[in-house]
């Protein structure tokens, strides 16, 4: 029988949530950039190139503690991933899509209505 993961959650006592935040928080700083970029096999002069910047861009990008997000999706991309950024609230998880609105699509006028 499968256990959603809401109501898993919810079994657990605030201080063991918060206690598994933490040292997932902690593995997280412990893999840092250079370590993924290893465990997916890659160098970073490979990653350079797929970023089209120099190696020592991506040196100074591994090295760095706070970026923006465009450059975290931009280096999982090169690596072969995807970046995915959720907010969660104690009922429930959103998948955060989007960052910036969208751009309104400009009509380009026909050449034909443009001579007239």
């Amino acid at each position: 029988m499968s256990i959603k993961w809401n109501e898993l959650r919810h079994r657990s006592s605030s201080e063991v949530r918060g206690r598994l935040k933490q040292e997932a928080h902690q593995e997280l700083k412990r893999i840092g950039f250079a370590k993924l970029r290893q465990a997916r096999q890659q160098t970073q002069v490979a990653v350079a190139e797929k970023l089209n910047i120099g190696q020592g861009s991506v040196s100074r990008i591994e090295k760095q503690s706070d970026f923006l997000l465009s450059t975290l999706k931009e280096y999982i991309g090169a690596l072969g991933g995807q970046l995915e950024l959720r907010a969660i609230f104690p009922d429930e998880d959103f998948v955060i899509e989007s960052l910036s609105p969208e751009k309104p699509v400009k009509k380009r006028r026909s050449r034909a209505r443009a001579a007239a």
